[in-house]
């Protein structure tokens, strides 16, 4: 797999990874597979671009066996968020056999396990579901990465997932479970020490109009826009 993964068509550098660490598998029980996975994510993030650290696994949950990676340099096209890097890079590993992606693609996708260093956007929870991964699993949520400074669509995932519909308005339940919190902290203050650059006096001001002050003081912040 590793060997079809660097010489597949793929949207990421994996160079910089160390390879113990692509091949890595985890074991254990749900909740410690999803920390592993996590953090191989999220190490993933750091070392690929560390000033968005919003890294993305595909995990065959059946198999425990990573599928493939997903982050974004930002070099070509800033719309490939992770998740979308990672979706593309298992289309191109496994492409369907018979060219016909929507009706035999070629991974089951309902084996699949999204995990992402941050809650997705609207954009990649819309793909989410298009794609059929029976799970998401995200470190930290939208708000909090809004929080750190960065822009944000406050659009919750779950109610993207809401908003899914079967032709006729059929409730749609074929869409994937969440899960959100794992590794929270460690992805927190990855996105916290990324987005130091957008936290200007703007975003000072904005939080305190928005009581934001105990996020301010748990970080330090608050003394910088005292006359505020």
């Amino acid at each position: 797999m590793l060997l079809k993964f660097l010489s597949s068509i793929i949207l990421v550098a994996v160079t910089a990874l160390p390879l113990s660490a692509m091949a890595t598998e985890c074991g254990g029980d749900q909740h410690t597979r999803d920390e592993c996975y996590m953090k191989i994510a999220l190490d993933f993030a750091k070392i690929h671009n560390p000033r968005f650290p919003f890294g993305a696994l595909i995990v065959d949950h059946e198999q425990n066996e990573i599928s493939c990676y997903g982050a974004n340099s930002n070099k070509k096209n800033k719309l490939l968020h992770g998740e979308t890097a990672a979706f593309w890079n298992c289309t191109e590993m496994y492409p369907s056999p018979t060219n016909d992606d929507m009706f035999n693609p070629g991974l089951d996708w309902s084996k699949q396990t999204l995990y992402t260093t941050g809650e997705p956007c609207p954009m990649c929870a819309s793909q989410s579901i298009y794609r059929g991964v029976s799970r998401v699993v995200w470190g930290t949520s939208i708000p909090d990465i809004n929080r750190s400074g960065r822009q944000q669509l406050i659009i919750r995932m779950q109610e993207v997932v809401d908003s899914a519909r079967l032709g006729g308005y059929q409730i749609d339940h074929r869409v994937p479970e969440l899960v959100g919190g794992v590794l929270k902290k460690e992805c927190d203050d990855a996105f916290f020490n990324a987005f130091s650059v957008f936290r200007d006096d703007d975003y000072l001001k904005s939080m305190h109009a928005h009581g934001e002050e105990d996020y301010l003081e748990e970080h330090g912040l608050a003394g910088h826009r005292q006359e505020l």
